[in-house]
């Protein structure tokens, strides 16, 4: 058998699942008042930027607290996006595996290509949100931060969308993580576009999150502890 194949492999693509919802739970929240477009949380706000005003008044929310905890998330967020870019690129491989069907093959290579490539955009979006919260703050600034997080985000959900039809051919229990894999694939991009064309907050962004992290807990619980499960099902 294909090693990606055994129980120990596929346990360690649900621990990696395990550690993404562990990491998303340690990055914390912060709620926080006078944020520009509806915001309410300060690293989305300033993730999806349209202007150099708007940094600057993002940066200075509750007499400069937002800033400070701006910093302290995209610090910790580089090891998220290498922890998020290392279990997602195991679980779609580990997709492509279990399926015989040459274009289902595909899909799941293709969903790891999303995901490494999202991991990448992140980067970039990070290096100019440090920048923002050191004290610069232009039009140009806000761009270089909020398409490359666009560009991640709608990367983040193609990778929803690709898992989630992965996942449904199965049929059977992981039927009920793609339900949540596709859910937010429809919140994330309704969410991606409507931003790209109106700047402002979404309740669908936050409302996808959600969804992704439900789907990705059930499959660490039955990755983890039921392997067997996804064995049973390879070629199917």
């Amino acid at each position: 058998m294909d090693y990606l194949l055994t129980e120990p492999a596929i346990r360690i693509v649900g621990i990696l699942a395990f550690l993404f919802i562990a990491y998303s739970l340690w990055m914390g929240r912060m709620k926080a008042q006078g944020l520009p477009g509806g915001y309410r949380n300060p690293v989305l706000a300033l993730e999806l930027v349209k202007s150099g005003p708007d940094i600057e008044q993002i940066v200075k929310a509750e007499s400069g607290a937002a800033a400070t905890f701006i910093k302290r998330s995209t610090k910790k967020d580089f090891g998220f996006i290498l922890v998020y870019a290392l279990s997602f690129v195991a679980l779609s491989l580990l997709l492509a595996k279990i399926n015989v069907n040459y274009y289902t093959k595909l899909m799941g290579c293709f969903a790891a290509g999303c995901a490494a490539l999202a991991a990448i955009f992140d980067l970039a979006e990070n290096r100019g949100m440090l920048k923002a919260v050191d004290g610069e703050a232009t039009d140009t600034l806000a761009d270089n931060i909020r398409y490359p997080s666009l560009a991640k985000w709608a990367l983040l959900f193609i990778f929803a969308l690709l898992v989630g039809l992965l996942l449904v051919r199965r049929l059977d229990s992981f039927a009920i993580p793609a339900a949540f894999f596709l859910i937010a694939t429809l919140l994330g991009l309704y969410g991606v576009l409507a931003n790209f064309f109106r700047p402002k907050y979404y309740w669908a962004f936050p409302a996808a999150i959600t969804s992704l992290g439900i789907g990705m807990l059930i499959l660490a619980v039955t990755l983890s502890f039921w392997p067997a499960k996804l064995i049973a099902s390879v070629g199917r």
